[in-house]
């Protein structure tokens, strides 16, 4: 848009002309196309980050069977291995032996310890209704009790005068109903063949960082 006002003479009048130039709105017009700009490039990374990040077609793998060996892929492990990843916040220390599914809870068993886990749908560990580590367990037997079949998980007592592990009082021996005989009897060899490979690895000599150092680099 421009306005022309010049100096002219009328009649022995001077009339005052000023020329104006108006632009039109380049700022509004540079803010605009920074914004649309900056839009692009977000919807550019996220399409980067859909095409890099795959989602997962199938649950985590057990990558370390009971003997130490790869085993075959199995959709029941897989999820024991990943409400373990969820129990123990992903700590590579602990890895997965075996899982149960019960009526209304599940038995997970780990090089660690054996955690039995509610039914349903609970934050992490909050699931958890009674945890028994390998340190703190004597065995694990099949009770009976009016007709009823347990699996019975025997502490070791606090405090012993001669050092050697002894089974606790009998506040120290949790239950947990089992629906059938054959069921109670797999889960305690189960739970006890745990205990005993946790044992074994604690006997094993380890080698220092120095020492597994030197024989990466011979």
């Amino acid at each position: 848009m421009i306005k022309r006002r010049g100096c002219q003479r009328l009649e022995g009048k001077h009339i005052l002309e000023v020329c104006m130039c108006f632009k039109p709105g380049m700022g509004l017009l540079k803010v605009k196309g920074n914004k649309e700009t900056g839009l692009q490039r977000k919807h550019l990374q996220k399409a980067k980050l859909r095409r890099t990040q795959a989602e997962r077609v199938r649950k985590p793998r057990c990558c370390r069977g009971p003997q130490g060996l790869l085993p075959r892929y199995s959709a029941r492990e897989a999820e024991g291995q990943e409400q373990l990843f969820k129990l123990t916040d992903n700590i590579q220390d602990e890895f997965f032996i075996a899982v149960e599914n019960i009526e209304k809870y599940c038995v997970l068993i780990s090089s660690k310890a054996v955690y039995f886990l509610k039914s349903g749908d609970y934050p992490d560990r909050e699931a958890i209704f009674l945890e028994v580590k390998y340190d703190d367990l004597y065995h694990c037997l099949v009770s009976k009790d009016h007709g009823k079949v347990y699996v019975q998980l025997t502490k070791k007592a606090v405090n012993t005068s001669s050092g050697v592990a002894m089974p606790g009082p009998s506040q120290q021996k949790p239950m947990v109903n089992v629906k059938s005989e054959v069921l109670a009897v797999k889960l305690c060899q189960e739970i006890n063949y745990a205990k005993s490979l946790y044992y074994e690895q604690q006997l094993m000599l380890r080698l220092s960082e120095n020492q597994e150092q030197l024989e990466l680099d011979s």
